[in-house]
């Protein structure tokens, strides 16, 4: 699906939602829908605007815009603002769709010098334009993966230092070493500090196990991957970590496309709840997994109270965990693809 397909389906989104127009704004670097549909990657502000019979982006730099971006008509913001380039169309008084992921004051700003406008929040629509992927985007997001499998091979392999800040560090120049870049900030979580799940590596030492949640950008596209380590031999922590192997095993026998995320995600629960962990199990604090692309948390959701089925060509992470509070935690993470008769995954290093 090329850019002309993409804006089909925008058009497509407009007939359904009776939009007049769909606009993406973009403040400082493009954000993810206003790269997706226009290829385009620069500082902002940028508008891309697109109508059923043309599209437009508004940008500071055209020249650039007009050579590196797939759209037909570039044209400068710096001589008008975007409620009078509306106004200029004749928009202002018509039905816009608005990604809603800008900055509340843009919104409520433009309302007030057009207070006639209609603006209808389509994020999630765009988000689920993107959540199929194009054969391009999972050879990127596939490639990421080999990297991120690659490092861990060098690290594990290695004699990486057993100290939070500075195997984050590690990690980080293997991945500049690389030719590549994180797609966001690299989790390394030591002993106790693994049942946190939203922990910030600090100058702690760790000697039974570590937990590495990571990302690698490759053509914009990103994987998502946790693996633990258990360094020190312990009976409970490779109990937990066999409960999590089965359940990535199971889950590879019962994934096929049109199956609902909701009924995967209860599924998982009940497998760890069966081998004793209900209390400790990561359904209690997050979701079993989420969508991968431009962004590590895309659609779909894959929770139990997710409205999504898992598609073919949709790309995703399963990251079931069993957490012990102030004890330890063992994460698995695998980016994956569904194909037309099941799923494959996309990184593939080893659980432990």
């Amino acid at each position: 699906m090329g850019h002309d397909e993409r804006i089909q389906k925008l058009r497509e989104l407009m007939t359904e939602k009776h939009l007049d127009a769909v606009l993406i704004p973009s403040f400082d670097k493009s954000s993810p829908n206003l790269y997706y549909f226009t290829e385009y990657d620069d500082c902002g502000p940028n508008f891309y605007m697109v109508t059923p019979d043309d599209e437009m982006l508004l940008t500071w730099e055209c020249m650039k815009a007009k050579k590196e971006s797939a759209v037909k008509n570039c044209a400068t913001i710096l001589h008008t603002t975007i409620s009078g380039y509306l106004k200029q169309r004749g928009l202002d008084k018509k039905t816009i769709g608005i990604d809603g992921n800008i900055r509340y004051s843009f919104v409520e700003q433009l309302k007030q010098k057009l207070p006639r406008i209609q603006l209808k929040d389509i994020k999630h629509n765009l988000m689920e334009i993107r959540a199929i992927k194009e054969p391009q985007e999972i050879e990127n997001i596939r490639s990421a993966c080999l990297m991120s499998d690659r490092i861990l091979r060098e690290i594990r392999e290695g004699r990486f230092p057993q100290n939070e800040i500075l195997l984050k560090q590690e990690i980080h120049k293997t991945i500049v070493n690389a030719g590549s870049e994180w797609s966001f900030d690299t989790l390394v979580a030591g002993d106790a500090n693994s049942s946190n799940i939203h922990h910030l590596p600090k100058n702690n030492h760790f000697k039974d196990l570590v937990l590495i949640d990571f990302g690698i950008k490759n053509n914009h596209y990103t994987s998502d991957v946790t693996r633990t380590f258990i360094l020190k031999k312990n009976d409970r922590m490779q109990k937990a970590m066999n409960a999590l192997i089965s359940l990535h095993n199971r889950l590879d026998d019962i994934m096929e496309p049109g199956i609902r995320a909701s009924d995967i995600a209860l599924f998982a629960h009940h497998h760890l709840e069966m081998a004793g962990y209900k209390d400790t199990s990561y359904s209690n604090v997050h979701s079993l997994g989420h969508g991968v692309g431009l962004k590590e948390h895309e659609c779909p959701i894959i929770s139990e109270k997710s409205t999504h089925r898992l598609e073919k060509d949709m790309v995703f992470t399963l990251e079931p965990a069993i957490y012990f509070p102030g004890e330890f935690g063992i994460r698995l993470e695998d980016t994956v693809l569904m194909k037309g008769t099941g799923m494959k995954r996309l990184s593939r290093y080893p659980f432990e």
